[in-house]
């Protein structure tokens, strides 16, 4: 070979593998680095966002009342009526890969007039065999224990079940009307940590400084209302400043009071005028889910507030950089590895498998896949502020604290920590020689189909993301992919999950 074909042979391989790196450790193998675009999209994603029915935009969380009598109207009830409940009620939410928050509630308020007078009247949804507003015989508490244990056993395992709301007691189960006793707080508490090893428990209401003793979120049914920051801020950013590491927040905003964070106008315009202070607190206090809240799509400044807000909504990962070897073989080791930031407001809640897959260039399904060992997602954590627990009150003319001001803006200045994350695995010795496409999902278990969606532009329908090019038996090529043969995940509406009989 002449000195001008080497030069020309040199200079085609400059251009077919630019993405190439050294290996770690001096090792001759070359390693692709891919710096995934993060996507500037908002989109359906499970466990978080607004809360609504399963065929709007952004929902993938329907909270659902379930009368007490429905699933038990009599103490010889068995579990299998809250599984055929479910089976009933539920079916068919898997295929939009949409979940439920169960709340099982005893009274519904149907007074006129506002205030107390809401309370007169209550519509009853007791067990035929209990007395009605029986709230602290010694009946009640071995029937709300047995209540629990029976929502457990026909629900911890549901994967249409996203979190259970600890309702049962007061309005609508808020408890309030009546306030759950210290001893009957004590029984429900114990009874969901005895009977929810692995669905997330959230307490209903209005108060956050109720079952502080137990692992369990919260749902605030009057978020940002400006008469009860001065309640909730004591709280959220003192004693309970943490719990949300662990245990989901969300709630809902006060469809009858227009008053949020100190600013008054109709609940409907909350998205449209006072988005930076609806993102504020989502952020503050590391919010995944509200309801009783919604935009109009026909609106351009509501729709691009409310993608603004969904995208606040709990977790929200972006790749930064992802490494793997540019040529591997059959039978051979695979290393891959990955950097991931949470720019989202809270963690997500379930240790779901993370998957790398082989993909078919043809027809983009895996041809090899396995899930990432030791690693708990759970661990990738927001941001935060710098100054919880310092905020100033801002008083209204009547003396009541009406919003809060504190030193740092609407965006976190302790930013989200990148976390590294590296697999080895080996291929299968009678893996076709060919060039595949390198992809990474985050899966349900239920089923281990493709779930959570990444924030990057690396998207295939179906719920995978197409990272680059690698070579199995054959020479390399170039590795990046090209951005026009990435689909639109907002779009994609084929995600599900799979659902077995009970």
């Amino acid at each position: 070979m002449n000195r001008w074909a080497i030069l020309a042979l040199v200079a085609l391989t400059a251009i077919l593998l630019p993405a190439l790196a050294p290996a770690d450790g001096g090792s001759q193998v070359a390693q692709v680095v891919i710096r995934p675009k993060e996507s500037p999209q908002a989109f359906r994603n499970p466990l978080k966002g607004f809360i609504g029915k399963p065929t709007s935009e952004f929902c993938s969380l329907e909270r659902v009342y379930v009368p007490w009598y429905q699933i038990e109207d009599s103490a010889a009830d068995g579990v299998d009526k809250l599984v055929d409940y479910a089976n009933k009620n539920w079916s068919g939410i898997a295929k939009y890969n949409a979940k439920v928050i169960p709340r099982v509630f005893l009274e519904w308020p149907m007074g006129t007039g506002g205030g107390e007078a809401e309370y007169a009247i209550f519509q009853s949804h007791w067990p035929r065999d209990m007395v009605v507003r029986d709230w602290e015989s010694e009946k009640f508490k071995n029937r709300l224990a047995g209540i629990i244990q029976k929502m457990g056993a026909a629900w911890d395992n549901d994967p249409r079940v996203a979190f259970v709301e600890m309702a049962l007691i007061g309005a609508w189960g808020e408890h309030h009307h009546p306030v759950p006793s210290p001893e009957i707080q004590k029984v429900m508490g114990d009874a969901f940590t005895a009977s929810f090893k692995n669905k997330l428990v959230m307490a209903a209401g209005g108060e956050p400084n109720r079952f502080v003793d137990y692992r369990f979120g919260l749902h605030i049914d009057c978020f940002g209302q400006g008469g009860q920051l001065g309640k909730h801020v004591a709280q959220l950013e003192g004693p309970l400043a943490d719990t949300w590491k662990y245990a989901p927040r969300g709630g809902e905003m006060t469809p009858n009071d227009p008053n949020f964070a100190g600013e008054r106008g109709p609940l409907k315009s909350v998205v449209r005028d006072r988005g930076d202070n609806l993102v504020r607190l989502i952020r503050r206090w590391h919010w995944s889910m509200l309801g009783w809240i919604g935009f109009d799509p026909n609106d351009p400044v509501e729709t691009a507030n409310a993608q603004r807000v969904q995208k606040t909504f709990g977790y929200r990962f972006v790749l930064d950089e992802v490494r793997y070897p540019a040529q591997v073989s059959p039978g051979g080791p695979l290393d891959v590895s990955f950097i991931v930031r949470n720019v989202g407001s809270a963690p997500f809640y379930y240790n779901w498998p993370v998957e790398v897959s082989l993909l078919d260039h043809n027809t983009r399904q895996p041809v090899w896949k396995d899930t990432f060992k030791d690693l708990d997602i759970r661990s990738w954590m927001p941001g935060n502020f710098s100054d919880i627990g310092k905020g100033r009150a801002v008083l209204l003319p009547n003396g009541k604290v009406g919003s809060f001001k504190w030193d740092t803006g609407i965006d976190y200045d302790i930013p989200a920590a990148p976390t590294k994350v590296r697999g080895q695995f080996s291929l299968p010795p009678a893996l076709p020689a060919g060039r595949y496409i390198v992809a990474l999902a985050i899966l349900d278990p239920a089923g281990n189909v493709p779930s959570v969606r990444l924030a990057i532009t690396n998207y295939f329908k179906g719920g995978r993301h197409p990272i680059g090019r690698i070579a199995v038996g054959v020479r390399p090529e170039k590795p990046e992919l090209d951005e026009k043969d990435f689909d639109d995940q907002k779009a994609d509406s084929s995600l599900y999950y799979v659902v077995k009989d009970r």
